[in-house]
């Protein structure tokens, strides 16, 4: 059975500043949502990306015993 990979993540609240510090994923201080995230310079800019991360954010869910129940909207 492969090994689980660790992750790194910092739960983040509203309007609060944070220090790169290697840390890859980011928590909703709300609702545990997890999203991946990627730095990089190019041209001597910061860039950054972000994705949710759906399995890391089930996870987290359950560990801090939330549940999320989303209504149903009419296409």
């Amino acid at each position: 059975m492969p090994k689980k990979q660790k992750y790194t993540f910092v739960q983040i609240e509203d309007g609060k500043w944070y220090r790169m510090a290697g840390y890859t994923h980011t928590e909703c201080c709300d609702c545990g949502l997890v999203h991946k995230e990627e730095y990089r310079i190019k041209d001597g800019h910061l860039e950054w990306r972000a994705w949710r991360d759906d399995e890391r954010t089930e996870e987290r869910r359950k560990e801090l015993k939330i549940k999320v129940n989303r209504a149903k909207t009419k296409q």
